[in-house]
């Protein structure tokens, strides 16, 4: 029996992904009763769940998105000279006038430290009050398995939608900043002193480039994948799981660091203790061995409902292995010999 490749109906992924109400669908849902340009339409589409707004990469959750990263970026303009002040003045009192002029940049990084910590900090305890009591939490009520049961089905809540799109910004203005502090852009002129064109725009390492630009650059845009991509496939709980790891074991960083800005010795030791017992547990125990293994064990639950088979993976090795064409050889006992004895005698006539 030959069977074509081309007669079996291939599907991607996302189509087997549920479908969100979008802002558009929700307004006309509405029957004239909400504004599409409404403040109170856009309030309570943003508090119902399973909404456009849980994928980062639909319209509505890209533009959010977005709105939420000049948010960040306007409350870090606001909050960091507020912070590096403080540290300004603590600078003043343990050290003098003269230590200030030498240490600018130890005073910005005071504030960055702080913001980091209040962010961390924000989050952690919004992780914990939301999805600490979440079963895929407890073992005893299905463990990490229960994020790939009956997946991609589950409902996005609310809190979830808010909690990755906070994240999902935080790392993009992240990755943002990053660029800025690195380059020197600059407008010119198009034409040259010698006449010759030019780019109007020169772009190059600013005095402020960071020396492991490469490695964080890579980061950035390594866990902004991660992020978009898992809240587009749907792998938002998984998700949920991966942030409190890293934000709880981030806390601890962020005290340490100043907690050693402020030369408070004992304090550091501290800190760097209780630093180092968080992270063992959060990104050396829980990270690979609860999530990621249970992960593992657990991804046949992908398939049980049959919606996304396995086969549609294989599909794309067997078409080219086999240039669009399967066989059924079950019915003989020694089938691909006389395949390959039949094809040979094609080769021959």
């Amino acid at each position: 029996m030959v069977v074509s490749v081309e007669e079996m109906p291939m599907k991607s992924f996302t189509s087997f992904l549920p479908h969100l109400t979008t802002y558009s669908e929700f307004v006309d849902q509405s029957h004239g009763e909400l504004g599409f340009w409404n403040l109170t339409s856009m309030m309570k589409f943003a508090s119902i769940p399973d909404t456009s707004l849980g994928s980062l990469t639909t319209r509505d959750g890209m533009t959010v998105l977005l709105l939420t990263v000049l948010v960040i970026r306007r409350m870090k303009a606001i909050l960091i000279p507020y912070f590096c002040s403080i540290g300004r003045e603590m600078g003043r009192r343990s050290h003098g006038v003269e230590w200030e002029k030498d240490n600018e940049e130890r005073i910005i990084k005071f504030g960055e430290y702080v913001f980091r910590l209040t962010y961390h900090s924000a989050v952690t305890i919004a992780g914990l009050s939301f999805f600490l009591d979440a079963p895929w939490w407890d073992e005893k009520q299905g463990g990490v398995g229960v994020t790939l049961l009956h997946h991609p089905h589950h409902e996005i809540g609310v809190e979830m939608i808010w909690y990755y799109m906070i994240q999902g910004a935080y790392n993009v203005e992240a990755m943002l900043s990053l660029i800025e502090l690195s380059f020197d852009i600059k407008c010119r002129s198009v034409f040259s002193k010698e006449g010759k064109v030019q780019s109007p725009i020169k772009i190059g390492w600013s005095d402020t480039c960071r020396g492991d630009f490469t490695e964080m650059f890579a980061h950035h845009i390594i866990t902004n994948l991660l992020v978009i991509g898992s809240s587009h496939f749907r792998f938002c709980r998984i998700g949920t799981m991966v942030f409190m790891v890293h934000d709880i074991s981030d806390v601890p960083v962020d005290v340490s660091k100043l907690l050693n800005f402020m030369k408070w010795k004992n304090m550091t030791i501290s800190a760097f203790a209780i630093l180092m017992i968080t992270w063992i547990v959060t990104r050396l125990y829980i990270l690979p061995f609860v999530i990621v293994k249970g992960i593992y064990d657990s991804n046949h639950l992908l398939f049980e409902n049959d919606e996304i088979p396995a086969t549609h993976y294989n599909r794309i090795l067997l078409k080219v292995i086999t240039k669009g064409e399967t066989h059924d050889l079950s019915e003989h006992k020694n089938g691909e010999d006389q395949l390959s004895v039949k094809s040979n005698k094609n080769k021959t006539l």
